[in-house]
């Protein structure tokens, strides 16, 4: 009876070294363990010094790589067909640059959401609301604070806070966030187009 190699290749992956393993691009298993040792350092692809820094990996090359080396084994996928290896060499200052980024990505995601708001409170005369229902509820104060805007102000933050569910060092609970589901669906955009294109690029 032949044995059994199971292979799951990811989506995307990033590597950061220019030799490619197919550890690097799928989980593998196999009820032999030397034919998974095996799997695991064989060499998908190499990236150039210099040159692109993607490239397509198709399960069928993979495929033919492991029936070449292995001839009694039943490969089953059960992963994606393609998978796309992104590579970025190694930097030291990586953390710094992402810590960089970071705070940019917060300056511009604050200022920016800060502009829409007052954007929005404008075109709908919020303020001018917000005086009336003081003035219906409470009576009005020109001189005094706003109550309702104060709530209004601590009711949007509140708001803010619940609806991102980012409020403290752990989430509120362990579903994904709004962003982190639209960030999930641009990336698997990204990639889908990354490999339509280079189905449809001639063959050199």
């Amino acid at each position: 009876m032949a044995d059994l190699l199971y292979i799951k290749p990811k989506q995307s992956v990033k590597v950061n070294e220019r030799k490619v393993l197919l550890k690097d691009m799928a989980e593998i298993y196999s009820d032999n363990p030397d034919i998974a040792f095996a799997a695991d350092k064989i060499e998908v692809y190499k990236f150039k010094e210099k040159g692109k820094k993607q490239h397509i990996i198709s399960i069928l090359d993979v495929v033919t790589t492991l029936t070449s080396m292995f001839a009694d084994v039943d490969i089953i996928n059960l992963g994606e067909p393609d998978t796309i290896i992104y590579y970025e060499a190694s930097d030291s200052n990586v953390n710094v640059k992402e810590i960089l980024k970071f705070i940019g990505l917060c300056f511009i995601a604050f200022f920016g959401a800060a502009f829409s708001i007052m954007s929005y409170n404008s075109d709908v005369n919020l303020v001018g609301q917000l005086e009336l229902m003081q003035d219906l509820f409470v009576g009005g104060d020109e001189a005094g604070i706003s109550i309702a805007g104060m709530f209004y102000s601590i009711g949007l933050f509140l708001g803010i806070i619940i609806f991102f569910n980012h409020g403290a060092a752990k989430k509120f609970t362990d579903e994904p966030t709004p962003l982190q589901v639209q960030l999930r669906k641009y990336e698997q955009d990204v990639n889908q187009t990354i490999i339509t294109d280079m189905d449809r690029r001639p063959e050199k």
